[in-house]
């Protein structure tokens, strides 16, 4: 299945019924997300304080559904600092995240000034076991599909070998063994492939699709929206890149994917997966550039570099545009406590909205960074996240930091309610209408209703 939306152009209007049970003045306000697929309605009342309507494609076989959405990430602050709060709280209000998916986690024991890494035991007390009773507590554990980690967080678990903390999260706290660690060769269930030059991959898909294929055998995929440690970015860089990732939605970019070759093993390792990625772009209209000599320096059209360096200047890269994912694989690129090699803070720093790069040593191996796909994936509407998950064999050294939801090629459509004055205050019960203006090719027939973040009902109403 695809992240691309269903293949016909429909409007309609069906009818949303109040609560007659709430007993109480409700006043609403509406607010757009991204590519038409959240309405945030605020309810002003003692127990009901959000309501999300979510617009989701309807699936065809190979097309798909709409990317993962706000309503969908539990975002992660360090309640020991005050910039993590912060940065929390402000890519929440960004991304319109319900309340109740921001959680403030206790973690006083651990300073990391002394430390950019936390033993598996830390890990559990400090990250996963608060976070998922908080989850469970508040009802919102049934539709969270990734973790998104403000500033002030370990980079990498101190096992043996080292794992990243998104690799202990993507793996729901459960360590593989050191082979396959080590080796690469444990298997993620939502890499698409290919797994050689001559093998296929598969086509992209949403993690909500991939949650109802693999079940309990679903994954958690997590980022981290911004490392301000040393080597690392200012806050202002951090959340100026979040900001850039939310503008870039919908904004069908018309730039171009660079994949830098060269013969450093770095880049020798992944090259065989360059030019089948860059014809697929070019199918979906996306201009892509292989070649040793092909660095966007001063190109201002720049949505996409994939290189294998241990140095590299971004400075020289005239423009990113929003939504860019850049990257250069070697081995330091995210181990923040090392002065060896370019750290991937440098692509956020010059304008990228995500990269990605190695908590410590993975020597050559391809599986632990991504695959050139992921340019492929995202430009059929899938988010940043679910694009880079697809593409990574092997995700457990590997850190992720950028804004997760960023969809620059997402379906566009607007919505609006029937019936209803923004700002209106309802006393009596009322049916309330909504319609949908989609581009050609788009339409919408899932709705799916949350209270205080819960998920309250699925359908086309709601009593």
């Amino acid at each position: 299945m695809s992240c691309e939306a269903a293949s016909a152009k429909k409007e309609g209007s069906p009818t949303w019924v109040t609560r007659k049970n709430l007993g109480m003045s409700t006043r609403i306000l509406t607010c757009e997300w991204g590519g038409g697929r959240l309405i945030v309605f605020r309810m002003v009342s003692f127990r009901i304080r959000w309501v999300c309507l979510l617009l989701l494609c309807v699936l065809f076989a190979p097309l798909g559904a709409v990317a993962l959405g706000p309503h969908e990430i539990l975002v992660l602050a360090n309640g020991s600092q005050p910039d993590s709060i912060e940065v929390a709280k402000a890519y929440a209000r960004m991304r319109q995240v319900p309340a109740e998916n921001v959680v403030v986690l206790n973690m006083s024991a651990w300073d990391p000034l002394k430390s950019l890494a936390i033993s598996p035991a830390e890990f559990t007390r400090l990250i996963w076991s608060q976070a998922v009773r908080t989850t469970v507590s508040r009802g919102v554990n049934d539709h969270i599909l990734a973790w998104v980690y403000s500033t002030h967080f370990p980079i990498r678990i101190s096992t043996q070998p080292p794992v990243s903390l998104q690799g202990l999260t993507f793996v729901r706290n459960q360590m593989p063994t050191s082979k396959e660690i080590a080796g690469g060769t444990y298997v993620s269930p939502l890499f698409a492939g290919p797994d050689g030059p001559k093998a296929n991959g598969y086509g992209p898909q949403t993690l909500d699709t991939a949650r109802r294929l693999l079940r309990e055998e679903m994954p958690l995929p997590s980022i981290t929206l911004g490392y301000t440690g040393p080597r690392g970015n200012t806050k202002a860089e951090v959340l100026k890149c979040l900001r850039t990732g939310v503008r870039s939605d919908a904004s069908q970019p018309q730039g171009s994917v660079y994949f830098v070759t060269s013969e450093d093993i770095r880049s020798k390792c992944r090259q065989w997966q360059f030019p089948t990625a860059a014809r697929g772009l070019k199918s979906a209209g996306v201009r892509a550039v292989v070649g040793d000599e092909v660095f966007p320096e001063d190109k201002s059209d720049v949505i996409g570099v994939m290189m294998g360096s241990a140095s590299v200047d971004p400075s020289i890269v005239g423009r990113f545009l929003p939504g860019a994912f850049a990257e250069h694989l070697t081995s330091a690129a995210a181990a923040f406590d090392s002065k060896n090699q370019t750290k991937l803070s440098r692509w956020i720093a010059h304008g990228a909205t995500a990269s990605a790069g190695a908590v410590c040593e993975p020597f050559s191996i391809w599986a632990k960074f991504p695959n050139a796909r992921i340019f492929n994936h995202y430009a059929t509407g899938c988010t940043l996240i679910e694009s880079f998950y697809q593409s990574v064999r092997c995700p457990l050294q590997v850190m992720f930091v950028g804004e997760p939801l960023a969809a620059p090629w997402a379906p566009s459509a607007s919505v609006a309610l029937d019936g209803i004055e923004n700002g209106e205050l309802i006393k009596e019960p009322r049916t309330i209408g909504r319609s949908i203006v989609a581009e050609p090719g788009v339409y919408f027939s899932r709705t799916l209703y949350l209270l205080d973040g819960r998920m309250a009902h699925e359908g086309r109403a709601f009593e």
